[in-house]
Parts: structure tokens; C-alpha cells; sequence
């Protein structure tokens, strides 16, 4: 059960921002002339998975050792953000960023060894 959570914390996180990447500037607050509030599809759908995420989040950090589940998730959804962001949004990746990911995945691999 600890794994289907974590992963789901982790397509959540992702996939929220992703969707606030994608929506991009649909966010808009106008108040000279009153009220005006417009948000797109892309960016509403990432403020709920992110909100999701937030609530899974919450529940992994009750549940389960912080010094193990903070340093397993923050690294596996920096890697996956990195590879998303190569694959959908074209960004580039360096050589210090390919360094970083294995470290990330190194530590992501010490902290899961059990004892």
C-alpha cells in the first residue's frame, strides 16, 4: 500500500505541474471594474491534481517515517519533473542536470535498501 500511495503522490505532483505549466498564462485577476476571475481548463485541472497531491501528501507524512518518505519522493518527482519537462515542454537537459539525476537516483536507491 505504501508504494501504490507513493505513487500516486508522485503522478499527482507531476501531473499537477504539468497542467500548470501547460495552462500557462490562463490565470487572470481583474478588479478595477469589479470582479473579474478567469482561470483555463489546463490550469484548473492542475490546481486539483496538485491540491490531490497536497492531501496524499499529508497522509504519507502521518503514516510513514518523514526522514525516509521527504527525501524518496522530493528526489523521484525531481527526476520525473526533469524528464517531463525534456519530453513535453522541449526544455533542455546539461551535463550538471544528467549528474544531478544520478545522484538523485543513487540516494533514492541507498534511502530504499531496508536495514
Amino acid at each position: 500500500m505504501k508504494y501504490l500511495l507513493t505513487i500516486i503522490y508522485i503522478l499527482l505532483t507531476t501531473g499537477g505541474l504539468f497542467c500548470l505549466k501547460a495552462g500557462g498564462n490562463t490565470l487572470s485577476l481583474t478588479l478595477k471594474d469589479g470582479i473579474n476571475f478567469r482561470i483555463g481548463f489546463v490550469t484548473t485541472f492542475g490546481f486539483l491534481l496538485y491540491i490531490g497531491s497536497f492531501l496524499l501528501w499529508q497522509k504519507l507524512l502521518a503514516t510513514y517515517d518523514l526522514s525516509y518518505i521527504v527525501p524518496l519522493t522530493t528526489g523521484i518527482v525531481q527526476v520525473v519533473v526533469l524528464l517531463v519537462s525534456y519530453f513535453f515542454f522541449k526544455e533542455s537537459i546539461s551535463l550538471v542536470n544528467l549528474i544531478g539525476i544520478i545522484f538523485v537516483i543513487i540516494g533514492v536507491i541507498f534511502i530504499s535498501i531496508k536495514k
